[in-house]
């Protein structure tokens, strides 16, 4: 076992489907949920001009594998993240592959405050 496979982190992937608009089309909607542990590390943050407004927050979940993708979303102690982009797949053998996707939390790049603060 590595330390891919037992994250200290556990997250909730709900993976982006096709699902119908309602109009005859179809449009991203959330999949079935997926239980992963996995690795959350820091990735940075925007601060804007103005003291005391931060813009957003993102973080890095490095998993062994990471169903997700750019409507995805996470779930983490309590919060709701969206997927930026697309996961990065690093191969190489079956023992050192892994995924990394980049969160933000939902609702923070518009500057609206985290519960609590």
């Amino acid at each position: 076992m590595s330390l891919l496979d037992r994250g200290p982190e556990v997250v909730t992937v709900y993976p982006a489907v096709r699902a119908a608009d309602g109009y005859g089309g179809t449009q991203p909607g959330p999949g079935e949920p997926i239980l992963l542990r996995a690795r959350v590390m820091p990735a940075g943050s925007d601060e804007a001009t103005e003291d005391g407004y931060l813009t957003g927050t993102t973080y890095r979940v490095y998993a062994r594998t990471l169903p997700a993708g750019p409507w995805s979303r996470v779930e983490w102690r309590g919060q709701t993240w969206a997927v930026v982009g697309e996961v990065e797949r690093f191969g190489g053998t079956r023992r050192t592959a892994f995924d990394v996707a980049t969160i933000r939390k939902r609702g923070a790049a518009h500057g609206e405050s985290e519960p609590g603060s």
